[in-house]
């Protein structure tokens, strides 16, 4: 028999359906104890407890029951997280389970909750992988950071994750540190901003007699993950100090991770050095996700908040209207849901449209085209009153090049495409032209809400 809670839940989670596995609720639960009659989970809420119970009680002592040989209530304690002392989190038991498992297994491990150590950490365990929606915008970037957890130190040291904001940087820094403490829980992982680096640092200054405490809390942790690391810009004695840390981490295998707004040769009034640093190890680029990961991103937010039924239509009409921060596209929703509840209304398109007018252009009800490359060049140079052979053709004059940016944006978004082939449908040999067009226009949309209202009706014509 197999002694530990958290051996035995994952081993559930294992054995459960697909389905099943990617639920959100099981995400939330904490195993407790086990005992010969009876395992013990703790939820966070009554209404998660209501939703484990009603979908998968059953199947759960199912597969509990094959486990332990013997039938085994499954008991739901509404509670707060376990802490990182708790027994049945023991480092040895969970690194040598963890180790045995074929990768399938450690692949739905990474459901396993990290311990609660926020307040020594700085960790939100919200944050965590198997929260995190995967695309071709992040994919490098989710796989470093997976790398990093199983292995800091390692591969990528340092990790430098870089992007616009509301992308995502955050989570992954805090899913890193929740991953490695779920498996090794004696490791000390700290996560801050680069303000509060700095305002601790200015502290020990005035304090001198916490000096040799600031830098035995920072040069001592295993994993130092600091967020917005462009606020060191022209902080000349911040910086000092972050390289020394840097060294000392360095130099002793322990793992750093980093986030910005941009590269790191991007960062004004930087030393050189801590830009040769920050590049020595691991630069990757988060950048604004597709239609489609958009489209699960709200219905991951949808479960969250119990509205499992939400039409399809809504939620394309807010991935089209936001397209430029995660953050705001989540935003947009929960603001839908609280006004159709305190309204009373149901939560519709046209409810959408009517309450959304302020964030983009209220789109018309239309019949959607077929998204292919020829048809977006055509609606493309329609739009723009020129000729669809000017789209593809290798003319570079101020009004062809963003409508031909624009179109090539929008292939990216609304087919299949690779860049290569949608290099080769505007006539380039080289697909790098494609993700050069598709940044440019990433950055419009960022920047400019005349423009992404214009890209935005064009892309709503598909969808």
């Amino acid at each position: 028999m197999r002694h530990t809670p958290n051996e035995i839940w994952l081993e559930i989670l294992e054995k459960l359906s697909e389905t099943a596995r990617q639920d959100v609720y099981l995400h939330q639960a904490v195993p407790l104890s086990i005992t010969a009659d009876a395992l013990n989970i703790a939820v966070p809420s009554a209404y998660t407890r209501a939703r484990i119970e009603e979908r998968f009680r059953a199947d759960i002592q199912r597969v509990l029951a094959t486990l332990i040989g013997a039938q085994c209530a499954l008991i739901l304690t509404v509670d707060e997280p376990i802490s990182e002392n708790s027994e049945d989190l023991e480092e040895t038991q969970n690194e040598a389970h963890f180790n045995q498992l074929p990768d399938s297994s450690r692949a739905s491990a990474t459901h396993a909750p990290a311990p609660s150590t926020q307040n020594e950490t700085g960790l939100n365990p919200n944050y965590r992988f198997d929260r995190f929606i995967v695309g071709s915008s992040n994919m490098i970037c989710h796989a470093t950071a997976l790398a990093v957890s199983e292995n800091p130190g390692r591969d990528y040291n340092p990790l430098f994750i870089y992007g616009g904001v509301g992308l995502g940087k955050t989570h992954l820094l805090h899913a890193i540190g929740n991953r490695l403490l779920a498996y090794q829980p004696d490791k000390k992982v700290l996560y801050v901003t680069s303000e509060t680096f700095m305002n601790e640092y200015v502290e020990s200054i005035v304090n001198r007699g916490s000096a040799q405490g600031f830098r035995a809390k920072y040069r001592t942790t295993d994993m130092l993950l600091i967020d917005d690391i462009q606020f060191l810009q022209a902080k000349e004695g911040t910086q000092e100090e972050f390289f020394n840390t840097f060294n000392a981490l360095h130099m002793n295998q322990n793992q750093i991770v980093m986030s910005s707004d941009r590269t790191p040769d991007n960062l004004e009034n930087l030393e050189e050095r801590l830009q040769s640093r920050f590049q020595s190890g691991m630069v990757a680029e988060i950048s604004m996700p597709q239609y489609e990961i958009r489209i699960a991103i709200l219905r991951q937010k949808c479960r969250d908040q119990g509205l499992d039924n939400l039409s399809d239509d809504v939620l394309s009409y807010i991935s089209g209207v936001v397209t430029t921060n995660i953050r705001e596209l989540e935003g947009t929703l929960v603001r839908l849901i609280a006004q159709a509840t305190i309204l009373k209304e149901d939560l519709t398109l046209d409810f959408a449209r009517q309450v959304l007018s302020d964030v983009g252009t209220p789109l018309p009800i239309q019949h959607t085209r077929t998204a292919t490359s020829k048809a977006i060049q055509t609606a493309v140079a329609d739009y723009f009153g020129i000729e669809t052979e000017d789209i593809v053709s290798q003319k570079r004059t101020r009004e062809l090049v963003q409508p031909r940016q624009i179109a090539m944006y929008m292939c990216r978004e609304l087919t299949q495409m690779s860049y290569s082939n949608i290099a080769q449908a505007f006539n380039r040999g080289d697909h790098t032209t494609v993700i050069h067009a598709c940044r440019q226009i990433e950055k419009i949309l960022a920047a400019n809400d005349e423009e992404r209202q214009t890209i935005t009706l064009l892309l709503d014509q598909f969808r």
